[in-house]
C-alpha cells in the first residue's frame, strides 16, 4: 500500500482494534524534561483515558512511524487489552487490524506484523536507548503501539507494530 503524498496527513483522532473491541480517542502527547540523581532526561507525558499520539511522529497514512502510547493499569487503562498480546487466550496478534481515523474521517488500516515485550525496569541506559529505537522514524508507513506490562506493574514495555494496508475516505 502506497502512503499518502507528503503533507497530506492529518492528526489522528480515534483508534479501533476490532478483535479487542477497543475504541478509544487519540490525543496529542508530548514530553517534559526531568532532572534527578541520574541527570537530565526527557519523559513522555502519556495521556489518560485515551491513546496518546507522539507529536514528533508521522500522521496516519504517511510514510514514517506513527507512535501511539497508552496506559495499561492507570488513567483509564485503554491499552490493557494490547498489553497482554501473546498471553494464552488472547486473540490479538499477527495480521489483526488496527484502524486509525484522522480528523478528516479517513480510515487507515494497519495489520499487525510483529510484537515484543522488552524489559524496562532496572534496564541499563544502553538497553533503554535500544528499546526506544522502536519509536524511531521509518521509511514505510508504520503504526507502533507502546504500553507497559504486566497488568499489575510496569516492568516491561510492550511494542506492537503494524504496516499500512488500506486507506478509506468517507
Amino acid at each position: 500500500m502506497a502512503p499518502l503524498p507528503p503533507g497530506a496527513g492529518q492528526p489522528p483522532v480515534r483508534l479501533l482494534i476490532p478483535v479487542l473491541g477497543l475504541d478509544t480517542p487519540i490525543e496529542p502527547m508530548g514530553w517534559k524534561v526531568v532532572q534527578d540523581k541520574n541527570g537530565v532526561r526527557s519523559e513522555w507525558e502519556v495521556v489518560d483515558y485515551a491513546a496518546g499520539h507522539h507529536i514528533n511522529t508521522a500522521y496516519p497514512g504517511e510514510a514514517g512511524n506513527m507512535v501511539l502510547s497508552g496506559h495499561n493499569n492507570i488513567g483509564g487503562s485503554v491499552f490493557r487489552p494490547v498489553s497482554v498480546i501473546g498471553e494464552p487466550g488472547v486473540d490479538f496478534g499477527l495480521n489483526d487490524e488496527m484502524i486509525v481515523i484522522d480528523r478528516l474521517g479517513r480510515r487507515f488500516t494497519y495489520r499487525v506484523n510483529g510484537w515484543r515485550r522488552l524489559k524496562e525496569k532496572n534496564a541499563s541506559i544502553g538497553k533503554r536507548i535500544e528499546n526506544a529505537e522502536w519509536m524511531a522514524p521509518t521509511e514505510h508507513a508504520q503504526l507502533t503501539l507502546v504500553t507497559c506490562w504486566p497488568p499489575n506493574s510496569n516492568t516491561h514495555r510492550v511494542i506492537v507494530t503494524g504496516l499500512l494496508t488500506g486507506i478509506e475516505s468517507d
